[in-house]
């Protein structure tokens, strides 16, 4: 095994330019989608982009055992930056529409790639410090990058965030190129998704870990969709208000993950997983309950701040969890963990068009903190990794 942190550097750093571009777009997308269509229909398309991933995702294994993890790595980078600068200069809607569709299906084909990078340079016995770490500073770009997007739509307009994305990612596809040009992909296990299914099947921990996984993001998508419209349509904060908010709620990961990745090697994920959880579901529900008592955007953004408390703890601790039991070489099981994303923007969308449909945006909210409680279920059975 190839165990240098030298050579997790580059992953590390194309991981960054990665989130940051993804962290500058994704909270303008849906605004953006509503100049091309209806507001009302903006979630289905976000559901047509995660059903093309999830059927990326399932052949993926295929095409990286066939090509190469590098090869794969570059083409995926190389087509997003492409959809990136289509997004951000066409005027017709049925490009914009389906180069957004196309976009949205490679985003999840991006993480599965990077994970097998980092499992790849890493150890399973210091999994939690690696995947903190690893965590730690992907969100260090989600943090910032909101601030930067707010004033590239203050000064240039939403469409110029587009451009800035596509440039951080041809840096990103630039640094795989060159600094994997060494890299030898392992001999990969059985790359079927139904031979992966039935590993994951087999293993009630893998499971129920992955379970936890869907939940996790059924939160982000959740959120990533409905809180900037929340925010600017219904409480009416101005976009320099929102990306403040925002950048303030995500030093939650920067400040935590490390630390509690760190910290689930020596004593274990479980009850920290059921502290996360807690966390979540209680300020998630408070931030519901806001409107009807106060419009300060202060108040707003440490209740966001909370959330991210909760949730960053559930998210390194899913991701520890899971990376102690596999290897790099068992590609097919990653691939069944990173569809649980495409899956909850399948899922996430429709649900909350339905919740929204018969009653308002702070219902949205307390919904899904009953969720987060109802993810504790998960964390009974759990037995800590040491």
């Amino acid at each position: 095994m190839q165990n240098s942190s030298k050579l997790l550097r580059p992953i590390l750093f194309v991981s960054f330019l990665f989130f940051a571009h993804y962290s500058v777009v994704m909270y303008i997308n849906s605004t953006v989608l509503g100049q091309f269509v209806n507001a009302k229909y903006t979630s289905l398309f976000y559901v047509f982009g995660a059903t093309v991933g999830v059927v990326l995702l399932c052949l993926l294994p295929r095409i990286v055992k066939l090509f190469g993890l590098r090869k794969t790595s570059i083409t995926i980078y190389s087509l997003i930056a492409v959809s990136l600068l289509i997004l951000g200069h066409t005027t017709t809607s049925v490009v914009f529409t389906a180069t957004f569709v196309i976009y949205c299906a490679l985003i999840n084909t991006v993480w599965y790639c990077n994970d097998l990078f980092v499992t790849h340079y890493s150890d399973a016995r210091t999994a939690g410090n690696t995947r903190g770490t690893y965590l730690t500073i992907i969100n260090t770009a989600v943090a910032i990058m909101p601030v930067l997007a707010g004033f590239l739509v203050l000064k240039m307009g939403l469409t110029s965030v587009y451009t800035v994305a596509a440039v951080l990612i041809l840096i990103a596809t630039t640094t795989i190129a060159y600094s994997q040009r060494k890299f030898i992909d392992r001999a990969y296990a059985e790359t079927t998704i139904m031979a992966a299914w039935d590993a994951v099947r087999q293993s009630p921990s893998l499971r129920r870990i992955i379970s936890i996984n869907f939940l996790l993001q059924f939160f982000y998508v959740w959120m990533t969709i409905f809180t900037p419209l929340y925010m600017s349509h219904v409480l009416h904060f101005s976009w320099t208000q929102i990306g403040g908010a925002f950048s303030f709620m995500l030093l939650a990961f920067i400040l935590m993950q490390y630390k509690i990745g760190k910290l689930a090697d020596s004593i274990g994920e479980k009850k920290l997983l059921q502290l996360g959880f807690a966390i979540a579901g209680i300020s998630t529900i408070t931030f519901a309950l806001l409107e009807k008592h106060t419009h300060s955007i202060i108040a707003y953004a440490v209740t966001l701040f909370f959330t991210r408390v909760g949730i960053s703890m559930v998210e390194v601790l899913s991701e520890t969890y899971f990376f102690k039991q596999i290897t790099d070489r068992d590609e097919g099981v990653v691939g069944i963990f990173r569809i649980m994303h495409p899956l909850a923007y399948i899922t996430a969308p429709l649900v909350g068009w339905i919740i929204l449909t018969t009653t308002t945006y702070s219902t949205l909210f307390v919904f899904l903190g009953v969720l987060l409680f109802a993810g504790l279920l998960y964390t009974i059975r759990l037995v800590d990794i040491r």
